[in-house]
């Protein structure tokens, strides 16, 4: 691995080689040599005493590290998976190509104030925290408070440092970022915190890619790979920390083989348009590193109400192979390549109280649910699976 981002970092190439050498030795299961650490306000950051986090998973020690090592200024990490390699920013956690994640970190016990407004042009946008586990315990959303209304709103943890993200689902007429006058003003204890450039941000998350994707790569992929070539089910609320999930949104997952060529094929029907339905579309991923190598939005299907006949297959011959006219509007290429261990997810985000997906909350919480399970509540919005 070659990286060549350490002259624009204020300490230079430190924090790089500490973020990726020691996220890494942490998944490795060992515990870094340095009792402190350089953080990003300039003072240090105390570690754990040795054997003091030696339960702990080393997901959580990992992002933990993460977490302390870029305090200390506003929106300084963000994530964007992107199939353009100038583009692409911490692809982690199975993410869609139209969404962006900005990330401030804050210490445990201290009090973030943000203040701010959603974007007019976001189809979806929410500000949640998570802890050191990648599981949500706070968060706020355009349905809650409105877009272009300024708002003002506090998170804090007692339990362990956190992070806030701001999730903002672009459309196709507005696919640019978030300007740095429509990001969120952000104080903690008080204190302004300086809004760091997108081109810092970026950085970011390009250095941080790796060492990330290998540490929740690592807690999540022997998990929920066990089954391939299945119909599309959700996995069990447990087998979800590290990836950060939206809380509003739900997803169905399956692990096509894709061997000789074979394509998996999925037939379905966009949701028709309701209050609080905000987005339903697919994403193609690498589970040994969650990243995502290719999606489809429900605007790429042809909008709310179309249906769809979606070829996940490694490449464009395979589909063809297997029936895909370029021809048919209904007809869409969800590639993966050469991933080594593929996924296919089905996103479904709604804002509403137990509507698509969170109808199943109930099941998720005792286990994994059933395809027909998840038939049963999203009925033509269901995406049957059949292999070509």
């Amino acid at each position: 691995m070659s990286i060549h981002y350490a002259h624009y970092t204020r300490y230079g190439r430190q924090p790089i080689v500490l973020a990726i050498t020691t996220v890494s030795l942490l998944v490795a299961g060992c515990t870094p040599t340095p009792d402190v650490v350089p953080d990003q306000a300039g003072g240090s950051v105390v570690d754990q005493k040795p054997g003091e986090n030696s339960r702990a998973p080393k997901m959580e020690r990992a992002l933990g590290f993460v977490y302390k090592l870029y305090r200390g200024s506003a929106w300084n990490i963000l994530s964007h998976a992107s199939d353009d390699r100038r583009a692409n920013s911490l692809n982690v956690a199975m993410p869609d190509f139209s969404v962006e994640y900005w990330v401030t970190a804050f210490k445990k016990d201290t009090t973030a104030t943000l203040t701010g407004s959603f974007p007019t042009w976001a189809r979806y946008a929410a500000l949640t925290a998570y802890g050191e586990d990648g599981m949500p315990f706070a968060s706020v959303n355009m349905a809650d408070k409105g877009a272009g209304r300024t708002f003002t709103t506090t998170f804090t943890s007692t339990e362990s440092d956190f992070v806030v993200l701001a999730r903002i689902y672009r459309t196709k007429s507005h696919p640019a970022s978030l300007t740095q006058a429509e990001k969120f003003a952000v104080t903690v204890d008080g204190e302004p915190w300086k809004t760091a450039s997108e081109t810092k941000a970026r950085l970011n998350g390009k250095v941080l890619e790796w060492p990330i994707q290998h540490a929740v790569g690592h807690a999540l992929a022997k998990q929920l790979t066990s089954e391939r070539d299945m119909q599309m089910f959700r996995p069990a609320d447990a087998s979800l920390p590290g990836v950060f999930p939206n809380e509003d949104a739900r997803y169905m997952i399956t692990y096509p083989s894709l061997k000789g060529g074979q394509c998996a094929v999925f037939r379905g029907r966009v949701p028709e348009a309701a209050s609080g339905r905000e987005f339903y579309g697919f994403m193609a991923v690498e589970m040994k590193t969650t990243a995502t190598v290719a999606s489809l939005s429900d605007e790429d299907l042809g909008g709310w109400g179309s249906t769809y006949t979606v070829f996940a297959c490694r490449n464009e011959a395979n589909a063809r192979s297997a029936g895909y006219d370029s021809t048919d509007a209904s007809h869409h290429l969800l590639l993966a390549g050469d991933v080594k261990v593929p996924g296919v997810i089905l996103r479904d985000l709604n804002s509403a109280a137990g509507q698509g997906l969170k109808a199943t909350d109930a099941w998720a919480e005792r286990g994994r649910v059933a395809p027909e399970q998840c038939q049963s509540v999203l009925g033509e919005a269901y995406p049957t699976l059949s292999f070509q």
